[in-house]
């Protein structure tokens, strides 16, 4: 028995538990084998074992037996016999047949699930098992074996080997098949002296008797000497000792060598392969070699054609990819340009036929028009100069504001009378004809304060603690999600990380962005400060609560990184800083009520701040109050002094700026400074923001945390409309108190009077949301995801209005 594979094998008779860690951890079950029965391969599965017994030499018996057996090999070895015929044979071989065929098992064993690979005399290892294998003539047989898991009973899992038993030919056939064969057939001994050889292999080398016994003197080694290497007679020992010790030292299966010839008529080289494979002298049963050698020139021929074509065709392949990428290139370049294109004109189309005769336009906005037709050589009707005049002249004219908004709003719109009420209270800032200095004043001022007291100075303690909560893989796929679409499911977002939904994203967001380790700040005490000011913000709050901000910080988020600000240099760390602690603390300690509440029941925020924001004011001076106190102010330690008062200068300027009485004004300045280049049609990388005035980048920081704000506006339908319902709540709760106060209720706050809220939105996106979000669009480009969403849920809302008034009819 001959066997390939290396190592010391332990006895036979050791547990063969200590060999369980080597297999795989598969256990195979009957069913499992059940597909080998289509195989034409012998296969057979056997447990071997020890149990005890008296009667047997060390008081152990060895035993196998076969669980398993293909049909082929049923056919070939016949039934198994019983497990004593294996042991009382074992018992009865000679010592050095019995320490052969316990190695054998031992180095299966230990295989460690890779297989072990082995030739074997069939009678000597499988007859005591199998009842036909002794009737069969001697021959030897390759087998491939494995240790499996094996289960034998319902709750019985054993340690068994698999065999694939493949037999080879006897002594004779090969002899017979060798002398038939047109190929060269040799048998060389382990000294490369010459056993046998066929007829063909004779007549090839003439010099050679036809006696293969009479004349033994080619050898192995001539077989390779004969060969034309560009080495010469070195290359060629080289290649005869590589192949002797694949055959004779490492037991390969076979050795293949391709060897050129010279021709002696036209001096072209042709190929003869020499294949070898291990086997024993049939006379003595000592290691040979059996070689054939063949002709393989068409072969060779065929493999350089072939690789000249490959080689043509690789290179035209990569020509045709190169067109390829350049097509494709082509192609999402005019999908881009035509999807812009096509929204562009779908706004301007909303901007003429949807919103009708609202004009936006200031009187800044007019007279630069004015002026820069005549300046391009225009000439104005001179009753449009006259219409200036008469506007600029009026002592009450708002310069930015749009001309006539109340009357646009409450007559020439076509607008209800509560829709353009609430529009005009939410932009100008309407109030109600009631006398603040009343009996019942004064009682409507202090119940306000008593329904709002969360408001001023709140004191929530950290619900969590200072340590950050792990990241499980849902929740980091969650963050993923946030830092790369337009439509981020808030909602479930939060209801994974019920409150610390602020926490965490302003966590993963200030990391992401390199800003930690920039301005050298401490991880844990950045934490506790965004959990101090998540606690600040009222839970019980339908729409200006944790969750409404998160969505905030996440939507100035995307328009950072993935609407184009960041990428044109627009914005510098600094400025990256002071959006995201805008964002995080725009609305620190909302109590649910606007402004116009406040202002008109005297709230002490009214008060305090001469009814200028106070919402804003206060979000601003909270938030600092406690970023300036011992335990947060080393937040800053990493930034210059220039830098701080920048920052706080930039965070004061965006909180401001969500005050909607000022939106019109800062649209229509935002717009008359980037207009030339949104206009031209140039990209924003191409603007040297370094060059850009002061004041122009504060329009861009105002208008970026503008839409963030509103950012919901943009979002999938279900999540927008359930924002769109949870502020119409937090509306009717702010009507409940102007009635118990003795207030007028505001437009659209009576839940009493239910049901304009499609009306309301039409509103608000025709006015405010369109042209805000499309400004924005008008110059940072990336932003066209944002302005898309806008315009999705405004056909959402115009569709449930047509369909509205289509029941009323």
């Amino acid at each position: 028995m001959q066997e390939s594979g290396t190592g010391t094998a332990p006895e036979f008779s050791v547990s063969w538990s200590d060999y369980a860690s080597t297999t795989s951890d598969h256990t195979w079950t009957l069913t499992d084998l059940q597909v080998l029965h289509e195989l034409r391969t012998p296969i057979v599965v056997i447990v071997f074992g020890v149990v005890e017994s008296n009667h047997s030499p060390g008081g152990l018996l060895h035993t196998a037996r076969c669980v398993f057996q293909s049909s082929e090999a049923l056919k070939r070895f016949g039934l198994p016999l019983p497990a004593h015929v294996f042991s009382e044979d074992l018992e009865h071989l000679p010592a050095n047949d019995c320490k052969i065929r316990r190695d054998w098992i031992t180095k299966i064993m230990l295989g460690k699930g890779q297989g072990f690979r082995s030739r074997i005399d069939l009678h000597q290892m499988l007859g005591s098992m199998f009842e036909d294998v002794n009737k069969m003539p001697h021959a030897l047989a390759r087998l491939d074996s494995k240790p499996i898991r094996m289960q034998t009973a319902a709750s019985k899992v054993e340690l068994a080997v698999l065999h694939v038993i493949e037999a080879e030919p006897s002594s004779a056939d090969m002899g017979a098949m060798c002398e038939r064969n047109p190929l060269h057939s040799f048998m060389f001994d382990a000294h490369g002296k010459l056993l046998n050889a066929n007829k063909a292999a004779f007549e090839a080398f003439q010099s050679f008797p036809p006696d293969p016994v009479a004349d033994r003197h080619i050898t192995l080694k001539q077989l390779f000497q004969l060969g034309y290497y560009p080495g010469g007679q070195e290359e060629a020992q080289a290649a005869y000792e590589e192949a002797y010790n694949d055959i004779f030292n490492l037991n390969l299966d076979c050795h293949k060598h391709p060897q050129p010839h010279k021709s002696r008529k036209d001096g072209t080289i042709r190929w003869e392969m020499i294949e070898m494979w291990p086997m024993q002298d049939p006379i003595n049963t000592s290691p040979a070699v059996l070689v054939k050698k063949y002709d393989i020139t068409a072969q060779k021929d065929l493999e350089l054609k072939l690789s000249i074509q490959q080689q043509e065709l690789q290179r035209q392949n990569q020509e045709l990819e190169r067109y390829s990428a350049s097509v494709v290139e082509d192609k999402v370049r005019l999908q881009e340009q035509a999807d812009s294109l096509s929204q562009r004109l779908e706004a301007v189309l909303h901007d003429k036929f949807e919103r009708k005769s609202f004009d936006a336009d200031t009187p800044i906005d007019k007279t630069l028009a004015y002026l820069q037709s005549v300046i391009q050589g225009s000439s104005p009707p001179v009753q449009a100069a006259l219409d200036l005049y008469h506007i600029l002249s009026e002592s009450g004219t708002d310069l930015r504001q749009p001309i006539g908004l109340k009357a646009q709003l409450l007559h020439e719109y076509s607008l209800d009378a509560d829709v353009g009420q609430s529009m005009l209270q939410l932009l100008q800032g309407a109030r109600q004809a009631e006398a603040p200095f009343t009996d019942s004043g004064v009682a409507a001022s202090g119940q306000a304060e008593a329904a709002d007291e969360a408001l001023v100075h709140r004191t929530s303690s950290l619900a969590n603690g200072s340590l950050m909560p792990s990241i499980t893989p849902a929740l980091e796929r969650h963050l993923q999600d946030a830092g790369s679409s337009w439509q981020f499911d808030i909602f479930a977002f939060a209801e994974e990380t019920p409150g610390n939904t602020l926490s965490l994203l302003a966590m993963h967001f200030y990391q992401q962005s390199g800003l930690l380790q920039h301005y050298k700040v401490c991880e844990r005490r950045l934490w506790r400060f965004v959990q101090r000011i998540e606690s600040g913000y009222v839970a019980s709050n339908p729409y200006h609560n944790s969750v409404h901000v998160a969505s905030v910080l996440q939507m100035a988020h995307m328009l950072l990184t993935h609407g184009g600000i960041r990428q044109s240099n627009a914005m510098n760390m600094m400025e990256v800083y002071g959006t995201y602690w805008s964002a995080i603390t725009h609305d620190f300690e909302h109590g649910g009520l606007n402004n116009d509440f406040l202002i008109r029941t005297y709230h002490p925020l009214a008060i305090c701040y001469n009814d200028q924001s106070p919402l804003e004011n206060h979000h601003l001076a909270a938030a600092a109050r406690i970023a300036m106190s011992p335990d947060f102010c080393q937040l800053f330690e990493g930034f210059s002094s220039e830098e701080a008062l920048q920052s706080r200068k930039l965070v004061i300027n965006m909180v401001l700026g969500t005050d909607m009485k000022k939106h019109f004004d800062i649209v229509s300045r935002f717009q008359a400074a980037f207009k030339k280049a949104s206009s031209s049609g140039n990209s924003t990388t191409d603007i040297d923001w370094a060059a850009v005035k002061t004041e122009d980048k504060t329009l861009m920081h105002q208008m970026l945390l503008k839409c963030a704000d509103i950012g919901h506006l943009a979002a999938d339908v279900s999540t927008h409309k359930r924002w769109a319902y949870q502020l119409e709540e937090e509306f009717f709760r702010q009507g409940d108190k102007e009635k118990a106060c003795g207030l007028t209720v505001s437009p659209l706050m009576d839940r009493e009077h239910a049901g304009g809220m499609t009306r309301s939105q039409l509103g608000f996106l025709n006015i405010v949301g369109i042209p805000l979000f499309k400004a924005m669009a008008e110059l940072f480009e990336g932003t066209q995801p944002m302005l898309d969403g806008v315009l999705a849920n405004y056909r959402q809302w115009e569709a449930a209005a047509r369909a509205s008034e289509a029941t009323t009819k």
